[in-house]
């Protein structure tokens, strides 16, 4: 199996639509991640995909042919659930080998795939262990082999991490990154942490009360996220907003509210009179406590240091904003600041139409 296809699909639980209109194409050998807050219709996807769902109309296709009326057993997957799942009174050996086992493979057969699997991942001294006998990364890497021993097209994996620590996490994306890369198969890879999303995809799909609102590569949903949302969800801290009007000034479009005057770049719609929405990241906002032509005046809040970097909250015209800068920074709660947004890095949205971009890429 190379390429799933979803058309349309559509779930409904008791009058509730969880997923809607889904149109999404998973490419061969690629790692797709979906992405969104609880109750988006990630989970709900995925395990529609797996067979563990039926949807209530559209079609799942599998290399051009549908599955939809497959149950999860004749599908060509393997799922990594969040919970491992793991058979407390079986070793580790028996656990990942155990899909052979039903599928009646021969026991020598299991035993050198088995000790193939656990080699690959890591665990190769930890095969007579029993589950309880396994830190949280142990048992992840037991529930990643139980699914890759099959061969399967496509890996289905909802939210495997989440019960890692933050250590642990960070090492777990690389290592499933790597075994993306090492079985050349399909990832569909569930999450709500946008850091696993960005760090590990080849392309994300933002998800948002069962509607997809974009699917594109890390880099172009950060730098140019379709809506609001997708740019408040995607990028931590989140992206600012400031809510004022696009005028023509001369032959510049302008961004205007009570605090700022600002140049901004083209965009789609007729900026004369029109409300929107300026978007910046805190990374693009520059701090100084000199003034110049182009800042605008400000009050710090509160600094957060994190390492390398400082967090600054600061007040900009009655609203609070975000900006990052560089270690060491020293000012004191109250201090007068001036910031200046960088020109090329503003985003411009509708807020007339559900917050859609109106930023040129």
């Amino acid at each position: 199996m190379a390429e799933v296809r979803l058309d349309q699909l559509r779930k409904e639980f008791v009058g509730n639509v969880a997923v809607e209109g889904l149109d999404l194409i998973i490419r061969d050998r690629e790692f797709l991640t979906l992405v969104g807050p609880s109750g988006c219709g990630k989970t709900t996807t995925l395990r529609m995909v797996c067979g563990l769902e039926k949807s209530t109309s559209g079609s799942i296709s599998f290399d051009d042919v549908p599955v939809g009326h497959l149950p999860a057993n004749r599908r060509d997957v393997a799922m990594v659930f969040q919970s491992y799942a793991l058979y407390p009174h079986k070793t580790v050996a028996q656990n990942i080998g155990f899909a052979l086992k039903m599928m009646r493979v021969p026991k020598a057969e299991i035993d050198r795939r088995v000790a193939e699997v656990a080699e690959s991942l890591g665990i190769a001294n930890l095969l007579e262990r029993r589950p309880k006998a396994l830190s949280g990364g142990q048992r992840q890497r037991v529930a990643l082999g139980r699914a890759i021993i099959r061969d399967a097209g496509a890996y289905l994996l909802d939210e495997p991490l989440s019960n890692l620590d933050a250590q642990l996490r960070a090492g777990m994306r690389a290592e499933l990154k790597r075994l993306h890369a090492d079985l050349s198969r399909t990832f569909i890879y569930v999450t709500h942490d946008q850091v696993e999303a960005m760090t590990m995809s080849d392309r994300i799909a933002v998800m948002k009360d069962g509607v997809l609102q974009q699917c594109a590569s890390p880099t172009e949903v950060y730098e140019h996220p379709a809506n609001m949302f997708v740019a408040s969800f995607m990028g931590s801290p989140a992206m600012n907003f400031l809510t004022g009007e696009l005028r023509s000034v001369g032959n510049e479009r302008r961004f205007i509210n009570s605090a700022v005057d600002q140049a901004v770049p083209d965009g789609t719609l007729d900026p004369v009179g029109r409300e929107a929405v300026l978007g910046v990241r805190p990374e693009h906002v520059r701090v100084s406590d000199v003034p110049s032509d182009h800042s605008a005046p400000a009050r710090l809040f509160i600094a957060e240091p994190l390492g390398s970097e400082v967090l600054l909250t600061l007040e900009l015209g009655g609203e609070l904003i975000k900006a990052k800068v560089e270690a060491p920074f020293r000012a004191e709660p109250d201090t007068p600041l001036h910031l200046t947004l960088t020109p090329n890095r503003l985003h411009l949205f509708d807020p007339a139409a559900d917050g859609q971009t109106l930023t040129a890429p």
